[in-house]
């Protein structure tokens, strides 16, 4: 098949034309008993501003020995947004070719969609789709497939080769902090009738997911003093939703709302900036929170799902926490000044299959005896042997709303590759829903090397610092979802 020359006009501001599904330009067969072949089988204007206009050309072939009717038509609930600037004839002879011209303009930022219909027996449907947006907005554009990624860390998947990418730059969020690098992320997402998926690469050519280890420093493994838990930290991500509408989660200034300045809403407030981790509730309203961790929810396959709630009357208790199941870790060392700073558990029987001189399985861990060998070696305790300073854990109800987002990242190539997966709807109210035809605002933090905080650092740091953490500008982000 031929596309015509200009099949392809410029869509002014917007992504490139996206064939939604697998197929490629110019394949798009309704197949051998439809009269008419149509290029493309469906037609996707991107993301278009508002105020502007894209156009696009159809081709239609009339594939009968006998001449067709073509009477174009649009229908559905977004039709008036379509147009047909171009009317091809009314009747296409048998063999013959010929071609709409297409336009759409959005009048609001949101997802459209409407079908074209081809001839006036058992007309031919061809889906047109199309987002309006505001000129100033980053927005990351889902495709609709019927295969679905796999959940491996790896973006060799089909679909990730379709959906078009959206680079940003992280950079540092605190202005405290001294580290003043910047990380390069790309980030595509896709749907189907159930889920959402999102694949976000991060360059970061250093990993880091073992945090709080114990280090063996050589002499009796039996004496704290040959011990020293370490303060090192794990990579993470964050990805945040308001609950509700994104005008109702807000921050302490007027006009500081989850659409306009996203999670700074939750991280910087004044009312929160004292609290654990420096704060990460909002003022008013709720976030729901995907923390995808290195060392800590990574080896299980999840983010830990997290909900961040503001004052609200007496509905909502001012904290950021884990939604309804068990956390994904807990520490493997005691409070300071409880007990010997020495591990609790160590590796036992196949350690769910991780390496167990960087992460401990709850399910198989035994209680710590220095006298046994190190189970990571298989000889007794030399001085550089490490105990993980967290014990991994399993969601132990399957659908607990703490295990909503599953998720896996690989690090290879100087980077990581991160694939998360959740339902568009849970049914659980510490989650935000992601209904399909919308433009959904989110944020984005990354966390490199940041510290999981515990007891024993509390006890001799005067106040907690605040992680260091990397966001995208501008702050928010859009999803639409088709």
């Amino acid at each position: 098949m031929r596309l015509i020359p200009s099949t392809l006009l410029l869509i002014v501001g917007a992504l490139p034309l996206l064939l939604s599904g697998c197929e490629a330009p110019g394949v798009g067969e309704f197949g051998s008993e439809s009269p008419l072949e149509v290029i493309p089988a469906e037609v996707n204007f991107g993301s278009v501003r508002l105020g502007e206009s894209a156009t696009l050309w159809v081709q239609v072939r009339n594939r009968t020995d006998s001449a067709l009717v073509l009477a174009p038509s649009l229908v559905g609930a977004d039709r008036a947004a379509f147009a047909i600037v171009r009317q091809p004839r009314s009747t296409l002879a048998a063999g013959a070719r010929d071609s709409l011209l297409l336009r759409f303009t959005p009048t609001e930022a949101r997802f459209y969609q409407a079908t074209l219909l081809l001839g006036d027996d058992h007309p031919v449907e061809v889906p047109l789709r199309g987002s309006g947006t505001p000129g100033d907005r980053l927005e990351v554009l889902a495709i609709f497939t019927s295969s679905p990624p796999t959940l491996d860390g790896v973006a060799d998947d089909a679909v990730w080769q379709l959906a078009p990418p959206v680079q940003v730059l992280l950079t540092q969020v605190e202005p405290s902090s001294s580290d003043r690098r910047s990380f390069s992320a790309t980030l595509r997402a896709a749907v189907d009738a159930d889920f959402l998926y999102m694949l976000i690469e991060i360059a970061d050519p250093i990993p880091d997911e073992t945090p709080n280890l114990f280090r063996f420093q050589g002499g009796n493994p039996a004496a704290e003093a040959y011990w020293r838990l370490s303060t090192e930290g794990q990579d993470a991500l964050a990805v945040m939703f308001p609950i509700g509408s994104p005008e109702s989660v807000q921050g302490d200034r007027p006009g500081e709302t989850f659409d306009r300045v996203g999670c700074a809403v939750a991280c910087h407030p004044a009312r929160s900036t004292a609290h654990h981790e420096g704060g990460s509730y909002p003022t008013t309203g709720r976030i729901d929170i995907w923390y995808w961790k290195a060392g800590t929810t990574n080896p299980q396959g999840y983010a830990d799902d997290y909900v961040a709630e503001g004052r609200d009357g007496a509905s909502f208790p001012e904290e950021r926490r884990g939604d309804a199941g068990v956390p994904f870790a807990e520490a493997n060392f005691p409070p300071r000044g409880s007990a010997p700073l020495l591990p609790l558990n160590m590796a036992g029987g196949d350690n769910g299959g991780l390496d167990p001189s960087r992460f401990l399985w709850e399910a198989t861990a035994v209680p710590f005896n220095p006298q046994a060998p190190n189970p990571a070696t298989g000889r007794p305790w030399r001085a550089g042997d490490v105990v993980p300073g967290w014990v991994l854990r399993a969601q132990r109800t399957a659908f607990a709303s703490r295990g909503d987002v599953r998720a896996r990242g690989r690090h290879a190539n100087g980077g990581w590759t991160i694939e998360l997966r959740r339902r568009l709807s849970t049914g659980n109210a510490d989650d935000a829903p992601l209904p399909r035809g919308q433009a959904l605002p989110f944020s984005l933090a990354y966390f490199d090397a940041t510290r999981q905080y515990a007891p024993f650092e509390h006890a001799t740091l005067p106040q907690p610092p605040r992680p260091a953490h990397f966001g995208p500008t501008p702050s928010v982000l859009w999803l639409l979802l088709p």
